[in-house]
């Protein structure tokens, strides 16, 4: 697996297809796991969060069914504490993700301006 992580519009996406050969796609829960490269992980997990589901366990499953894919994510939990509960369990849900993926992946990069730094 390859994790490409990043602030919004940092440009991850772009950096992830020219690095990879690989085009991340906007993917639901069930697409994820059998796509090349998943493209806005944390909108994904927002989705599956929003029906009651743990954004840990699902991407448990991903890591075990689909350990070659390529993952972007924006990093969400920086910046302002949000006020709404569920803002605020997203973003920590997002974060253990995060963790659990770059723990299993073979590449980590950070992305600031379009420009990776490989972090593992």
């Amino acid at each position: 697996m390859k994790l490409y992580i990043g602030a919004a519009c940092s440009g991850q996406t772009e950096l992830a297809a020219q690095e990879t050969g690989r085009t991340p796609t906007v993917c639901t829960a069930e697409t994820a796991l059998r796509a090349d490269a998943v493209a806005d992980y944390h909108l994904l997990l927002r989705e599956l969060m929003l029906a009651g589901k743990s954004a840990e366990d699902y991407t448990r499953r991903l890591i075990a069914e689909n350990p070659d894919a390529v993952v972007v994510c924006d990093e969400i939990g920086l910046g302002i504490v949000p006020l709404d509960p569920f803002e605020r369990r997203w973003r920590e849900g997002t974060g253990r993700a995060l963790c659990l993926l770059a723990s299993h992946a073979e590449r980590v990069t950070r992305v600031y301006y379009g420009l990776g730094q490989v972090i593992k």
